[in-house]
């Protein structure tokens, strides 16, 4: 018997599926009930969120623990607006993630306008690749579509499918793509490993580029084997263990701490730059390190957005590449020390010392309680800066944030998506009390599926960062205070638990209860948000 050609659902959620996706978010529309069903036959969770912001940044975060691309689907109109802020977040976070949209189907394209809006027009300043599917090319805009999505530098694909083409018969689908680096030149090499034997005070600085855990061995090792500082941002904590006697520490929002590595770099006569994306550093970072500073860059697809000239650029696989020098740089010059670095560490350390409820106090509080094998999704606000600096991280993807695009509203959806990937695993949101009002919702997908969810907000009744930047013009106090609801009867409708606490004991005594009893908790920590204004 003739086998019947499979529906473009079929060949989508098979495609999908065949590069290791295992969820997909969203909130369905008429138009991609058949995807959600293909989706089901192929092995790919749907996950419904309450709004489909939070499934574009769930799909980010998916993307960047797995590996494998995130999904999100919405329905025309405005469902695709509300994509728009998560998409921008993949193309500034380099995550790999999809958004399949639903359109009406062609023939009505230009005479029908209810919900209709160019949505390619609107995907394409924000994704490597937006393509609105036609019936006569379908095959080839398809391919061309998952090529984006398969290699080159990380980024969000678009991809619009018009009504009728979901049920079109007989589309085939590419494999993903095996995507090769270049090899370095053999001679470029060389002149690299000559002038990283030769400096006397090299620095490296690692972004996000590669957080694998081969990069963070090779990371380790060229360290250690150079013996030169590291210093990280903040996605890129742990890259090398920040208890390391060469971990220098993060950078790139605190102009505090960022004084103190500026000062780091003046020292410096050679600057390695490994998978290091300006889309983290803030303007003090423009270039933020001396004029005259050689720099070495060592990324798969080189760093155009560096404003700095680039000596030597060598392009290719990150743990490849420094594994390579590694073995070249044994007996260099370099006369760093670990009593140079931790005496470099402790000028930073004493603006997070801030009293038993002050916001370091209890971010480590937090940390502790969750226990060395938790991990935690950063919203973002003024905590999180904080929080960059005093959550140590062992290996790199222990925490996620939102730092190219840096918007709130990330923290609870991204804890979220991190608990689906990482089912075993501690999972903590940390978050501000603004920052979870604005997903509040997103509970709801934690009470559906019965996840062990812990949510510790800041209480501080502020936009605090937003507040300093008032004082500091200085302006008024206006339009950024408010007030919190009842935070434990807000656990107890979502079928959690809540906790209203303040000082480090009881915020740690707090996670740790939370923990072990497992279920959804939100732990509300008082805080003295006056210690932000040494720390930032």
């Amino acid at each position: 018997m003739q086998t019947e050609p499979e529906t473009f659902c079929d060949t989508l959620a098979g495609a999908l599926a065949a590069r290791g996706v295992r969820h997909a978010f969203g909130m369905p529309g008429g138009v991609l009930l058949g995807l959600i069903d293909a989706f089901r036959r192929h092995g790919i969770d749907f996950v419904l969120v309450r709004h489909e912001g939070s499934a574009g940044f769930m799909a980010g975060v998916c993307a960047q623990l797995t590996g494998s691309p995130g999904v999100c689907l919405a329905t025309l109109g405005p469902g695709v607006t509300n994509l728009l802020s998560p998409m921008a977040g993949a193309w500034l976070e380099r995550s790999r993630v999809l958004a399949i949209t639903g359109q009406i189907q062609t023939d009505l394209l230009g005479r029908y306008t209810h919900q209709i809006l160019d949505q390619v027009a609107l995907f394409e300043p924000i994704s490597k690749h937006s393509v609105l599917l036609t019936p006569t090319d379908i095959e080839d805009e398809f391919a061309t579509a998952l090529a984006n999505l398969d290699g080159g530098r990380p980024g969000p694909v678009h991809l619009d499918v018009p009504a009728e083409l979901w049920s079109a018969k007989g589309i085939k689908a590419p494999g993903p793509a095996i995507v090769e680096q270049a090899p370095v030149a053999p001679g470029l090499t060389d002149e690299a490993a000559l002038a990283l034997r030769s400096a006397k005070r090299p620095v490296i600085a690692v972004g996000l580029a590669d957080l694998s855990m081969a990069a963070h061995q090779a990371v380790t090792h060229f360290a250690h084997a150079l013996r030169a500082p590291v210093i990280t941002t903040y996605r890129a904590k742990g890259i090398l263990d920040e208890s390391d006697p060469w971990s220098a520490g993060a950078f790139g929002l605190s102009p505090v701490v960022d004084a103190t590595q500026q000062a780091l770099l003046e020292e410096a006569d050679l600057l390695i730059a490994v998978g290091l994306d300006p889309v983290e550093l803030r303007p003090q970072w423009l270039p933020g390190w001396p004029e005259t500073l050689p720099m070495m860059v060592v990324d798969p697809h080189g760093q155009p957005d560096l404003c700095h000239p680039v000596r030597w650029d060598l392009r290719g696989d990150i743990p490849t590449t420094l594994q390579g020098l590694a073995g070249r740089v044994e007996g260099g010059d370099s006369t760093w020390t670990p009593t140079d670095i931790a005496i470099h560490r402790g000028h930073t350390a004493s603006a997070f010392d801030d009293g038993p409820d002050g916001p370091a106090a209890t971010i480590r509080a937090v940390q502790r309680g969750l226990g060395p094998d938790g991990f935690v999704s950063m919203d973002v606000g003024a905590h999180r800066i904080t929080a960059s600096h005093v959550w140590q991280c062992t290996e790199p993807l222990q925490q996620m944030q939102s730092n190219g695009f840096s918007s709130m509203g990330t923290g609870l959806p991204g804890a979220i998506a991190a608990k689906l990937c990482r089912p075993d695993q501690p999972v903590a949101a940390l978050t501000g009390d603004m920052g979870l009002w604005m997903t509040l919702g997103e509970l709801g997908v934690a009470q559906d599926r019965g996840l062990d969810l812990i949510v510790v907000f800041l209480a501080d009744e502020s936009l605090s960062l937003i507040e300093l930047k008032q004082e500091r013009i200085p302006l008024p106090n206006h339009g950024v205070r408010f007030s919190n609801p009842d935070s434990i009867r807000i656990a107890e409708a979502f079928g959690g638990q809540g906790r209203r606490v303040r000082g480090e004991a009881a915020v740690e005594a707090a996670v740790a209860e939370a923990r072990a009893a497992g279920g959804l908790w939100i732990i509300e920590a008082g805080i003295d948000a006056a210690a932000y204004r040494a720390q930032m």
